[in-house]
């Protein structure tokens, strides 16, 4: 495994492991509850399983699409006879209308040997290299006689030790399968591992690729396209929740300063007329007493007042009382 392979699958490990994986996948299932069924399957198209089961020369052909897996029985000539195996797989992928068709074959259980083994978590870093490091511990075989395949058993592992459930087949075997899938034209995604005993009963398998590097497919990154494009905009809509409420906040803010403002204006306008109104009113009393207490002042005032010209002012007034 080059630098550049380790990097990825080191990726792929931590993005499946991490929560934002489990986050993607809550999101996705809940986006698409919003959509219409009828453009469901186009927006969120789900691929199609098929797996190939091998019983002496019969082949089986099962398809899943979705959570349902049932043996394949469309593909017909025009006797009405069954078309050979490779006939269904091709009719499934031309009636797959765009979406992705993985075709797994099962090597029956009892022609692979499969163990559990376990390596301290140190090795994690370099599986491969370990594993067919020390493949003689587990399997009477060496690494070149061999194709192995591993899947860490994320149940029982812990801080000390990394389970794994390892795999192998002689290469002989992988490379008779690769060939008769390469004559009927059949490019197989992985090969994998039928714990299913009973050939008659719907197969499962253990999630393993045993199918030789270089004749691996280009890996589809459309998920993680798709995953990406959607954490940006998830960035793009906190952004712009953030944002919308933060302005509305400083709108508020600057509608209540103003407020604040004329209230406060107001406040100053009501004790200035306040205290005129308590200037007048002490003026008024003043007034009042006058007339009560010295009617003669008021008389002589209001006669004074009457012959004085218009055009004259007083400035001062003088009463002597002798």
């Amino acid at each position: 495994m080059n630098t550049l392979e380790k990097l990825q699958n080191d990726l792929s490990q931590w993005y499946e492991n991490s929560s934002i994986s489990q986050f993607m996948h809550w999101w996705k299932t809940e986006l698409k509850s919003f959509v219409p069924k009828k453009y469901q399957e186009k927006l969120f198209p789900q691929s199609i399983l098929v797996l190939l089961t091998q019983n002496g020369e019969e082949i089986k052909v099962w398809c899943q699409k979705g959570q349902n897996l049932s043996l394949y029985a469309d593909a017909k000539n025009e006797a009405g006879e069954q078309e050979g195996w490779w006939h269904q797989v091709q009719h499934i992928i031309n009636q797959a209308e765009g979406r992705e068709v993985l075709v797994k074959y099962l090597i029956p259980n009892d022609k692979a040997l499969v163990r559990k083994i376990d390596l301290p978590q140190a090795a994690k870093e370099n599986l491969e290299e370990v594993i067919g490091y020390e493949l003689d511990q587990y399997v009477p075989f060496n690494a070149e006689q061999v194709q192995l395949g591993y899947k860490i058993d994320k149940q029982n592992s812990n801080e000390d030790k990394l389970w794994l459930d390892l795999a192998v087949i002689p290469k002989e075997k992988i490379t008779q399968i690769v060939n008769m899938c390469d004559e009927k034209t059949i490019a197989l995604d992985a090969i994998d591992v039928n714990l299913t005993q009973d050939t008659e009963q719907a197969p499962s398998f253990l999630g393993i690729n045993l199918l030789p590097k270089d004749k691996r497919k280009a890996k589809n990154y459309f998920n993680l396209k798709l995953n990406l494009a959607l954490t940006v905009v998830l960035a793009g809509l906190i952004y712009f929740v953030m944002y919308t409420s933060i302005t509305n906040k400083e709108e508020k803010i600057q509608q209540l300063t103003d407020v604040n403002s004329q209230l406060q204006k107001q406040a100053k306008t009501a004790k200035l007329l306040k205290k005129e109104l308590k200037e007048a009113i002490v003026s008024s009393k003043f007034l009042q007493n006058k007339s009560k207490n010295y009617p003669h002042l008021v008389a002589i005032l209001a006669e004074v007042t009457n012959i004085q010209p218009d055009d004259t002012y007083l400035t001062r007034f003088t009463l002597n009382h002798e």
